[in-house]
């Protein structure tokens, strides 16, 4: 009779233990993701837009995983079919449906208080849009005119790189740092440029 409480005795603690790892372990806070540099955040991308987030939309997909539309106003155009005014639809993983929420660590984030540079991509049959590289394809621009900056995006990542040994190892945005506007439009036009002449 001793013997068997014990072993019951012995299991309960071992699922509390178990339980309260589970509670003290941190959630995610970053999503690894390799880290894309601007000559491979333009190379994958189908359409570089500068926009602003007009309106946002969370619903459930066929798969019952809730996604987030988001309508962005276009600017200006730097590569592929859109034309200022356009508003074109991106599409994020998470979002809040009826009270349930899903947040993807890492997935980007389109501000609605200013514009950004965004990279997309065609994906799935239907063609939708999605930000190249998560949160790596939105780069928010901060200010207006002379002085606006463009600021590192890849927030919520923890960018990698693979070494020459399959290894992976932390990696630099594509930004490092705040840079002025009008430095990285003038570097992604070359680097479209040079996509198009090969």
């Amino acid at each position: 009779m001793l013997r068997s409480h014990v072993i019951r005795v012995g299991a309960s603690c071992s699922l509390c233990v178990i339980a309260l790892g589970f509670a003290l372990a941190p959630a995610a806070r970053a999503a690894t993701v390799l880290a894309l540099d601007l000559a491979a955040l333009v190379r994958q991308s189908d359409e570089i837009v500068i926009a602003r987030a007009q309106s946002q939309s969370a619903h459930y997909r066929a798969d019952r995983l809730i996604v987030t539309d988001v309508q962005l106003r276009v600017l200006d155009s730097l590569k592929g079919k859109a034309h200022a005014g356009d508003l074109l639809v991106a599409t994020q993983l998470g979002g809040v449906v009826d009270g349930i929420g899903l947040n993807v660590p890492g997935e980007a984030s389109f501000p609605s208080d200013r514009s950004a540079i965004v990279f997309l991509r065609h994906v799935g049959n239907a063609g939708g849009l999605q930000a190249v590289g998560m949160s790596q394809g939105v780069l928010p621009i901060d200010g207006v005119g002379a002085d606006a900056t463009v600021q590192p995006g890849g927030a919520g990542a923890e960018l990698v790189q693979r070494t020459d040994d399959g290894k992976l190892s932390p990696a630099p945005d594509a930004l490092l740092h705040p840079q002025p506007l009008r430095s990285v439009l003038a570097q992604i036009q070359q680097l479209v440029a040079q996509t198009h002449a090969r």
